[in-house]
């Protein structure tokens, strides 16, 4: 008797066991199943800004700033990409010839140079990487602006109808291309990562930059499997060196290759970043800077321009900035004062700073403190 009664609870025993386990496992595929739906609710939330795009006819062009540099050509590419992998048509372009960076990058990840575009007058398009009509191209208060992706501050191109705005303090577009990616489900290629780890890696200088954020680290250490860049560093390294790499350019063209354009206060300025090894080749540069820096006002029409020359490679955080004028140095002694050391043909500065984080925001303070008429 008592071992029948055994029985009877052991079987009892078993019966609960088996039905708790079959409700775990019920639970569980509920679990799996809301977050699922959840995930499929979120694509579908963001993938509605797009809308209104449903309506635009003709090609849609991604463009970047003029002067294109690694990030502006890359996320060019990027988002071109993702729109048409969405069911639009869109095209990837830039604004002049690319530097020899970003041909690095471009021939690493398998992808050939966007057409170029010199008046956009008419054109359907998306703008990323900056948001100022003296940045970009010609005919853009003629064009159609779809949508603007950037990491700067806001500029002044307005439109009057409803556009996708994104703009994030990243420090690269690419890094919030990724992002949207991820926000409308779309898979990232292995020529796509590729781009994006070099777009971030440039804008950050390897993470170096004040402007480096969790989200760009992320998306370099999520993204180097698929990109089969094994060795972060090393790939670094070979695009450094292409970086520095100035052969068969004129000191010119060399100011120029990453030149951008800014207005503050009623004073129009521009500056000219290039990358060097050591305080010995930045010095040299310096010197061959300073005239052009000066002549460059006349081809431009700004009052006042620096040259930006950046160590930014291991421990090696300097930069010099070599002014057009007196004007443009004393906006540099009123920014930075006893931090910038004049040698008198540039000021060091060290640690190096950001063009985007801290040069451009210390000019606009000077020269909007400045009494206007």
């Amino acid at each position: 008797m008592e071992l029948k009664k055994l029985w009877i609870i052991l079987g009892s025993a078993v019966l609960l066991l088996i039905a708790g386990a079959g409700g775990y496992y019920m639970g569980k595929s509920t679990e799996d199943e809301i977050y699922s739906k959840e995930k499929e609710l979120n694509v579908q939330l963001n993938r509605s800004e797009l809308g209104g795009m449903e309506k635009v006819e003709g090609t849609i062009y991604v463009t970047g700033h003029k002067s294109p540099d690694s990030d502006t050509v890359c996320s060019a590419i990027l988002y071109a990409s993702l729109l048409n992998q969405l069911g639009y048509e869109a095209k990837p372009a830039v604004l002049g010839p690319v530097n020899q960076e970003t041909e690095y990058i471009l021939q690493r990840a398998g992808m050939e140079t966007p057409e170029l575009l010199e008046d956009v007058s008419g054109l359907n398009i998306v703008l990323v990487d900056h948001s100022d009509y003296i940045q970009s191209a010609e005919g853009l208060q003629d064009a159609e602006i779809i949508s603007i992706i950037d990491h700067h501050g806001a500029g002044n191109v307005t439109t009057g109808h409803q556009i996708v705005y994104d703009a994030r303090p990243l420090g690269a577009t690419a890094t919030i291309i990724w992002m949207r990616y991820r926000n409308y489900g779309i898979d990232v290629s292995p020529q796509e990562a590729s781009l994006i780890i070099g777009a971030i890696l440039s804008d950050t200088n390897h993470f170096l930059n004040n402007n480096t954020t969790f989200a760009d680290r992320e998306a370099v250490k999520q993204l180097s499997e698929p990109a089969g860049i094994t060795d972060i560093d090393a790939y670094y390294q070979e695009m450094f060196k292409a970086s520095i790499s100035y052969h068969d350019m004129s000191d010119e063209e060399i100011f120029f290759s990453d030149y951008k354009e800014y207005e503050s206060g009623g004073t129009k300025y521009g500056i000219g970043c290039i990358n060097a090894y050591d305080d010995d080749d930045a010095r040299e540069i310096a010197g061959r800077m300073k005239n052009i820096v000066t002549d460059s006002l006349a081809a431009t029409g700004m009052d006042m321009a620096f040259a930006q020359i950046s160590i930014f490679h291991d421990d090696l955080s300097i930069t010099y900035l070599v002014p057009s004028n007196e004007a443009a140095a004393e906006v540099i002694r009123t920014a930075f004062g006893d931090d910038a050391v004049f040698d008198g043909t540039s000021f060091r500065i060290e640690p190096g700073i950001s063009r985007r984080q801290v040069l451009v925001p210390a000019i606009t303070d000077v020269l909007e403190s400045y009494p206007k008429e």
